[in-house]
């Protein structure tokens, strides 16, 4: 069967919408199988794709600079620095489903997905913050105001219900349970989890939503709106972070890190892994594990603070030079 890489990238996006993924999903595969297009040419046949051809794209994108991938004026980036073997684990995710779409289809006689392998990526070791981290956090937003009960309650929804980013933007009124102390997120995959909140949370979301949060300029259920009335957007989220970090001097701050914040402190405070991989919406236990070490590694760092004998010894210490 005869058809052009271009043509085959379409109908793969079409299939992905057919299968109910998210807008971001969709632009994350059009927008890195676009460079493999054109790397290979639009009008190359699937049919005539050779592993060859995928290493060669594969060490394309090893070498470029960041930021400017397939651009003919990448002599004019600044940033030479090539791109993190976690971004390229990101582009080869999204070919190596576009390759198991063309042999299921039957687009390509030979199983490629099975060949192309995806490369090793340095794994980065979790960061979270500490208490005090937070309250500086929470310190930047007047709580009397619109725009800064906003931020505090979607800062809240982060680090104390684990929310994704976009999870906590979808987030619409009808979902939000102030008397059970629950709340219905639509999750990746499209998949909703009930997620529970906190007093401190609930007394925010119950502030918010009785005169805090300004009337749309369009009807729209969703939580959280810009100073324009519009549905906050991700971009949106990015500058507010920006001014976040530049006031509390936090330059690690992200919107994940809040995520990974809230899970390790749950295991930290006595949660079990179980409920967190429902709370956190995790198909897999596997991946809830990590957090369950480094909370591990956390309490041993604080037995150092709390040991009986450490103390007895810091207190004969203070005695003996005070």
């Amino acid at each position: 069967m005869k058809i052009t890489l271009q043509s085959a990238i379409q109908q793969f996006l079409i299939d992905q919408e057919l299968k109910g993924n998210t807008k971001s999903t969709l632009k994350y595969y059009s927008f890195d199988l676009r460079y493999l297009a054109e790397f290979l040419g639009n009008d190359k046949l699937v049919s005539e794709l050779t592993i060859n051809d995928l290493n060669n794209y594969l060490l394309s994108i090893k070498n470029r600079p960041r930021k400017c991938y397939f651009s003919e004026n990448s002599e004019n980036i600044k940033d030479k620095s090539p791109v993190t073997s976690v971004t390229v684990q990101t582009y080869i995710r999204a070919v190596r489903s576009f390759l198991g779409y063309l042999y299921r289809e039957g687009y390509i006689s030979e199983n490629l997905q099975a060949k192309f392998k995806l490369p090793k990526a340095t794994k980065k070791a979790i960061e979270i913050l500490s208490d005090e981290e937070i309250e500086k956090i929470f310190k930047c937003f007047d709580p009397n105001t619109s725009m800064g009960l906003r931020n505090m309650c979607l800062i809240a929804l982060m680090v104390d219900c684990g929310l994704r980013r976009n999870e906590a933007l979808e987030l619409e009124i009808d979902n939000i349970h102030i008397t059970q102390g629950i709340i219905k997120v639509l999750g990746k995959g499209q998949k909703e989890r009930i997620v529970p909140i906190g007093l401190y949370t609930k007394k925010l979301l119950i502030k918010y939503l009785n005169g805090f949060r300004p009337t749309p300029e369009y009807e729209t259920k969703r939580l959280f709106l810009d100073r324009y009335m519009k549905p906050l957007t991700e971009n949106g989220v990015k500058l507010l972070f920006n001014r976040i970090k530049a006031k509390t001097g936090i330059t690690r701050l992200h919107p994940h890190i809040l995520r990974h914040t809230f899970a390790t402190k749950y295991i930290m405070n006595g949660g079990d892994i179980i409920s967190l991989q429902q709370i956190l919406g995790h198909t897999s236990l596997d991946m809830v594990k990590k957090y369950s070490h480094l909370a591990s590694a956390y309490l041993l760092q604080a037995h150092s603070k709390f040991a009986p004998l450490d103390n007895i010894e810091r207190n004969k210490y203070k005695l003996r030079y005070n």
